[in-house]
């Protein structure tokens, strides 16, 4: 009787898999999940960015495009490019809008997610209602804008004369100076809802405990901002300020929709002029090292973002 429940458990049981056997299978699972999305890495970002340098140091026409071969040229697109003075004045402009339009959605930004921290009717309609901004396509953005701020008819022009601070219409689209801060009041825009949403989500994890203990103390209300809050939350400003340099110094879909880039190249910056140069003047070659130019700059923030995360990163890997 005993014998005959050895094989039928055994039968039953099915086979028994080697733990070599299993290893191997468990390794071919893994890879198998892994190929999808390293063709994706591959064919979406390696090709193109390969491709993009060695355009770079290539003499490049509409004729050698379209057949995959050029003569070299060496480092010639790149001191070409940089010698180019709208090229200088578009680098220069980038990093100055980079860093006014991170500076002004931070302290909107943040100061939007201290308010929707405190309780208030309409709070939660509140802070849906800011991400508008985040959800709308950037072209369609510039585009509204531009109806805004046009010279006949616009809004803004409009609601001033209404209010009576400005007699006339004012051309801000027209006017180089004018242009670059309409530019740039667009994009801090486009970007305070990132900055808000990240900065509301870290003071979520400030501990009550600790604010009411500072409160005790007889620590004022900025006083609990700069010596509690601040500190506890300083991680998470750093890592917002890294991401929202990358999408800043790479802004490309508002300048064009807004201005296309003038008047008179003022609102220029690295990736709609290197659009300009790629597919309007149909130079490649001067294109793709602007391109690559960009690029170096934006790989800045891929370390500084690993250093700043290295504790989490750290705590993973565990």
């Amino acid at each position: 009787m005993t014998g005959s429940r050895k094989r039928t458990a055994q039968r039953t049981a099915g086979p028994v898999v080697a733990p070599r056997h299993w290893s191997r299978l468990r390794r071919a699972v893994k890879w198998a999940f892994l190929v999808p999305a390293g063709a994706y890495v591959v064919f979406a970002f390696a090709i193109p960015i390969i491709y993009n340098i060695v355009l770079s140091f290539e003499q490049t026409s509409p004729a050698t495009i379209s057949h995959l071969t050029a003569p070299f040229a060496g480092l010639s697109n790149y001191t070409t490019t940089l010698k180019d003075p709208i090229a200088d004045s578009a680098i220069i402009r980038t990093f100055s809008f980079t860093v006014l339009s991170l500076l002004f959605q931070f302290l909107i930004g943040f100061s939007l997610a201290l308010l929707f921290n405190l309780r208030f009717p309409l709070r939660r309609f509140a802070r849906s209602l800011i991400l508008v901004p985040w959800l709308l396509p950037l072209l369609v953005t510039g585009t509204i804008f531009r109806f805004l701020f046009q010279l006949q008819g616009g809004a803004v022009n409009q609601i001033l004369i209404d209010l009576h601070l400005i007699h006339e219409p004012v051309g801000y689209l027209l006017s180089p100076g004018w242009a670059y801060v309409t530019v740039l009041l667009t994009n801090i825009w486009i970007g305070v809802p990132f900055f808000t949403v990240l900065l509301y989500s870290a003071l979520q994890d400030v501990p009550a405990e600790l604010l009411e203990a500072a409160r005790i103390d007889g620590a004022g209300p900025w006083q609990r901002l700069t010596r509690v809050t601040l500190p506890i939350i300083r991680p998470v400003i750093e890592v917002v300020f890294v991401l929202g340099f990358v999408f800043t110094v790479k802004v490309f879909d508002v300048v064009i929709g807004l201005t296309q880039g003038g008047p008179a190249n003022s609102t220029q910056l690295i990736a709609t002029w290197a659009y300009n140069l790629t597919f309007q003047n149909f130079d490649f070659g001067a294109g793709a090292a602007l391109n690559t130019v960009l690029l170096l700059i934006a790989l800045v923030a891929a370390p500084l973002y690993i250093w700043l995360n290295r504790e989490t990163l750290h705590g993973e890997s565990l």
